[in-house]
């Protein structure tokens, strides 16, 4: 097979002029691959070309290919690829991924030429910092596999784990934004941030590096790791100096809105969600995770009661942000039903009706068929909704909410 063309580098399209990384007769490898589809009418011919210094590119493919000049073809080629094989391309956040959707084959009596001119399909992005430093990144989408055969990618917006190198830089993460809204996430040891980003960040053939921000200095930067699921928005708050782990917990119980988004209904209501049993919050968690992949589950008593507290920044009050119960719970001596979440005083850390409102479920690591629920309701007295007031149910009372966490490992 005779190859016609190169492979186009990052940055290298700015006012059109195209600057070659590998050209049709140099810097190209021993065993560097480019897959090729071939169009015969209707019908499609996976194929690959393998390249040797000393006899060019070899060509396989499955199928019979149309006889004729200008013929369409596609053609991709991987960089940092994980696994690849004739039927699987696995791909990873850090695979360079460059590709031309119009070239053209040429194939007689035996003969076949390609000619493509492949430029890459993501943008990238690296994070600047401290060396050794773990970062988690949310709200950019990779390609995870490539299926020769069918001509199809796969693609995943989980969770993106880079650490910073000795060079002060992460590795580039190759992807896209997984939603309209462009916000990155970043989440660290102690600290969680979220960015909403400008059209030339992730840009097609673009490079884009940020600094990893810190409590001194977060310009444009929001508090808090703020997530979309179903088309709700919630916000999840840092917890750090937890004995157990860093972890994140929810500004808010979970609302109305984001429980009947995961179960297929619409609703704007900010009351929290209650009347539900604790099999049913776990399901509806369970469709959290499925449509963000992140970790979201049911808080541990211990951690429950330590970000109610206010974790690291505790004044140790006896409600979850004061020492007077109305400012920050609804409780039965301002109300006698459910409030919209939000509406009194947060705690230290931030976060809302950790005290008051509905009692909250917690994991309880036993055989059980009870759970500890915390903070107290709108029927408690002021002793019932200190941050150490519990009691236990497993049933769906109109006083029983739940609340996030999340854990990056």
């Amino acid at each position: 097979m005779e190859f016609v063309g190169d492979v186009v580098g990052f940055d290298q399209q700015s006012n059109g002029v195209k600057v070659q990384t590998r050209t049709t007769t140099s810097s190209w490898t021993n065993g560097d691959k480019i897959y090729i589809t071939f169009y015969n009418g209707s019908n499609i011919v996976p194929g690959e070309a393998t390249y040797n210094s000393s006899s060019g590119w070899s060509v396989s493919y499955d199928g019979n290919l149309a006889t004729g000049s200008n013929l369409k073809c596609e053609a991709r080629y991987f960089v940092n690829a994980t696994f690849s094989s004739s039927s699987l391309v696995s791909l990873n956040s850090n695979t360079e991924i460059y590709e031309d959707l119009n070239g053209t084959y040429a194939y007689n009596n035996g003969s076949l030429t390609v000619q493509a001119s492949l430029t890459p399909k993501t943008g990238r992005i690296r994070f600047t910092g401290t060396s050794g430093a773990k970062i988690y990144t949310t709200g950019i989408s990779v390609y995870t596999t490539y299926a020769p055969a069918i001509n199809q990618f796969s693609t995943s917006s989980a969770m993106i784990t880079s650490t910073v190198a000795s060079n002060g830089s992460t590795s580039y993460i190759y992807g896209t934004f997984s939603d309209s809204d462009r916000n990155i996430g970043l989440v660290g040891s102690d600290f969680a941030y979220t960015r909403t980003c400008t059209s030339d960040m992730l840009k097609v053939g673009e490079s884009g590096y940020m600094a990893i921000p810190s409590e001194s200095s977060h310009n444009n930067w929001r508090n808090g790791l703020y997530v979309k699921a179903g088309g709700v928005e919630f916000k999840m708050i840092p917890v750090a100096g937890y004995s157990g782990g860093f972890f994140l917990i929810g500004e808010t119980e979970v609302t109305e809105a984001l429980y009947y988004a995961m179960n297929g209904s619409s609703s704007s209501s900010q009351k929290p969600i209650s009347s539900i049993s604790y099999s049913a919050a776990i399901s509806c968690i369970e469709k959290i995770n499925n449509a963000t992949k992140l970790n979201f589950s049911i808080p541990t008593a211990e951690q429950w009661k330590y970000a109610a507290k206010g974790g690291n920044k505790s004044q140790n009050y006896t409600y979850s942000g004061s020492n007077t119960p109305g400012d920050v719970a609804w409780y039965s001596a301002n109300t006698s039903t459910r409030q919209n979440v939000k509406t009194k005083a947060p705690n230290e850390l931030g976060i809302y009706d950790m005290s008051g409102n509905v009692s909250e479920y917690t994991y309880l690591n036993s055989s059980s068929n009870s759970r500890n629920c915390y903070g107290g309701d709108y029927t408690s007295n002021s002793n019932g909704c200190t941050t150490s007031s519990y009691y236990y149910s497993n049933y769906s009372e109109p006083t029983i909410g739940f609340r996030l966490i999340l854990t990056c490992q």
